[in-house]
């Protein structure tokens, strides 16, 4: 039994010697390992600074990378000094730029103007993805000075650009534009001009009426009709309301003609045309009124079931009562060929 213990006990302590001998020559192989480590290459230094005044050489030589890392760097800290770099790379028409800009300038509240200027970024952000919405605002930033320098020039190419390519607002906006410079402005007409040929309806009317009074363009009452007769296919009230002054004593025709819009904008609501119809109910030959006002009656259920197709009511009109009239050609050119020099 003795002897059996001692045994144990000499075992026991041999595996523990060999174990401690076993970590200890780990330990030793690491170490060695570490040095040689060492010995072979110094680990590079990371600088700070120096990597700091390395992306400042690059920003201020025109880096956009550096000066967008830059403005990121200084966010939390710095935010002026953040913007001042963001402004940088947005001069080179940065999106990354323009969109921290507008951020920044969101929760600006030292700048008293930061609410304007986040407008403008956000205007050019929109613009440099080609949103013309966002183009159009652009333009009259420009024009206003709102969140950046006043630039009226440049303000009224932008907006021009995309009136030129028929955008509706942009036309508008144009045509009022530069009836406010000059009443009677030429290029306020043909602005207004292109905005009625993509079958805006108060484009209609105010056209028509520089036809009828001669404002920035040679008067011409066919023209003046034609247009009001357009808006009133479209059914706008104050458009059938004109057309019925327009015709009205040209001719007995003309007359016809004017008893039927007259009708057409009475029911569709207009109030002031309820006496022009019946002044001209008055003066209709009777033998003639029952058969004009069955073709009034039959052209409102018509347009009033369903949108009625391009020129169909003006040519019908012509149709049965001849009259002097104008068509415009389909391709504004032509119409605007004095303008477009």
């Amino acid at each position: 039994m003795y002897w059996f213990l001692f045994f144990c006990s000499v075992f026991c302590l041999i595996v523990m010697i060999w174990h401690f001998h076993s970590v200890d020559k780990k330990r030793l192989t690491r170490a060695r390992r570490k040095q040689h480590d060492l010995h072979v290459s110094t680990p590079a230094t990371f600088d700070d600074e120096a990597d700091r005044q390395d992306k400042i050489n690059r920003a201020n030589s025109g880096n956009i990378t550096a000066q967008l890392a830059l403005g990121a760097d200084l966010e939390l800290v710095d935010q002026n000094g953040a913007i001042k770099w963001y402004l940088k790379a947005a001069e080179k028409n940065s999106q990354q730029a323009f969109y921290a800009l507008v951020r920044l300038y969101d929760v600006n509240y030292d700048d008293p103007e930061a609410c304007e200027k986040s407008k403008y970024w956000a205007a050019r952000l929109g613009d440099s993805k080609g949103k013309q919405s966002s183009t159009f605002i652009l333009g009259k930033l420009y024009l206003e000075g709102v969140g950046c320098e006043k630039d009226i020039e440049l303000g009224l190419k932008t907006i021009t650009t995309l009136a030129l390519n028929d955008h509706l607002k942009a036309q508008l906006f144009l045509a009022q534009w530069y009836q406010k410079q000059q009443e009677g402005h030429p290029e306020g007409f043909y602005w207004m001009l292109r905005a009625a040929y993509q079958d805006d309806p108060k484009a209609m009317v105010t056209v028509s009426s520089c036809y009828y009074h001669g404002i920035g363009i040679k008067k011409d009452i066919y023209k003046a009709i034609y247009w009001t007769e357009r808006g009133g296919e479209l059914k706008s009230p104050e458009s059938q309301y004109r057309s019925a002054q327009y015709n009205q004593k040209l001719s007995s025709s003309h007359n016809a003609v004017a008893y039927i819009w007259a009708y057409l904008s009475v029911a569709n609501g207009h109030e002031e045309a309820h006496s022009l119809k019946n002044d001209l109910e008055a003066s209709l030959p009777l033998e003639n009124l029952l058969t004009i006002q069955n073709v009034a009656r039959k052209l409102h259920v018509l347009m009033d079931e369903k949108p009625v197709k391009k020129h169909s009511v003006i040519r019908l009109l012509n149709k049965f009562y001849v009259r002097e009239n104008y068509l415009p050609t389909e391709d504004i050119s032509d119409e605007c060929a004095m303008y477009t020099s």
